[in-house]
C-alpha cells in the first residue's frame, strides 16, 4: 500500500471477520457444493429433502431441528410437514475438521462425470486456506 501523506509504500494486512452473503455467493467463498441433495454444511449426508418429481424440485425438511427446544414453532407440526421433531440439530465442524476434508482436494475444472455419491462435498480448494491467519 502506498502512504501519501510519508510517500512511502508499507505492508497493509487485513482480516475477513465475518460475512452476510446469500446462499449461492457463500458456495463460491467456501467452495462447497450448494446445490443438489446434501446442501446443508452441517447436516451434509443426513440432510433431509424430498425430491418433487413433477417440479424437479428438491425441498428440504426438517428445518425446525435447528430451533432452540423451547422454541414455540418447535411445536407446530402443521407448519413443518406434519411431524414433531423432538431431535436438536447436528454440531457443526470445527474449523481442522473442516481443513482435514478440504486438504487433499485436487482441482479440476469443467465438468466431472459423477460416479454416484460422493464423499467429499467440497469441491475446490477455497482461496481463504491460503492467507496466512
Amino acid at each position: 500500500m502506498y502512504d501519501g501523506n510519508l510517500h512511502q509504500t508499507f505492508r497493509l494486512r487485513a482480516m475477513i471477520f465475518c460475512t452476510i452473503n446469500d446462499f449461492p455467493a457463500y458456495g463460491n467463498l467456501s467452495r462447497y457444493s450448494v446445490k443438489g441433495h446434501h446442501t446443508c454444511l452441517i447436516c451434509e449426508k443426513d440432510t433431509s429433502y424430498i425430491h418433487l418429481k413433477h417440479e424437479k424440485k428438491i425441498v428440504y425438511t426438517r428445518p425446525q431441528i435447528f430451533l432452540k427446544p423451547y422454541h414455540p414453532y418447535k411445536r407446530l407440526k402443521k407448519a413443518f410437514n406434519r411431524t414433531l421433531e423432538i431431535e436438536s440439530a447436528p454440531i457443526s465442524l470445527a474449523g481442522h475438521e473442516v481443513f482435514d476434508r478440504v486438504k487433499d482436494i485436487i482441482t479440476i475444472f469443467g465438468r466431472q462425470k459423477k460416479d454416484g455419491f460422493e464423499k467429499n462435498i467440497w469441491k475446490k480448494w477455497s482461496i481463504f486456506f491460503d492467507l496466512p491467519y
